[in-house]
């Protein structure tokens, strides 16, 4: 591990891919979150159908409450854009930002070309490729 990975400030760089691009998300799973809205809302439209007004909007109102409260209670992990790795219980210092697709986006596309480089390499550069005619 690098010395200068983990200092008093908290993590400033990756310390598997050595990464200085991180950002700071809730440690939380993304898909459970979708799953308690979705039902939420399926829950809520059921009740609507019933013409159950009150009903309703309790189930919405307690979905947004349960939503607030996960928020509120869950804590943040800090990832890596390169390598996806997490790292939990470390204070942020407000120097991550929250996540940012330009960053991601810009990873993506270094790893699709590196992924294009690593099949190129295993084809023979003496074979001829062109189709016969």
């Amino acid at each position: 591990m690098p010395p200068e990975a983990i200092g008093s400030q908290g993590i400033s760089r990756c310390v598997i891919c050595r990464s200085h691009d991180l950002f700071i998300r809730k440690d939380f799973p993304q898909r459970l979150g979708v799953i308690i809205v979705v039902v939420g809302s399926l829950a809520s439209c059921y009740a609507w159908y019933r013409h159950a007004l009150f009903l309703t909007f309790g189930i919405l109102f307690i979905t947004a409450a349960i939503d607030v409260l996960l928020y509120l209670l869950v804590r943040d992990a800090i990832v890596c854009y390169r390598c996806g790795a997490h790292y939990r219980g470390y204070d942020d210092d407000d120097s991550h930002t929250p996540f940012n697709l330009e960053i991601h986006e810009r990873y993506r596309q270094e790893a699709a070309r590196q992924e294009l480089k690593g099949v190129n390499k295993a084809v023979d550069p003496d074979q001829n490729l062109s189709p016969r005619v």
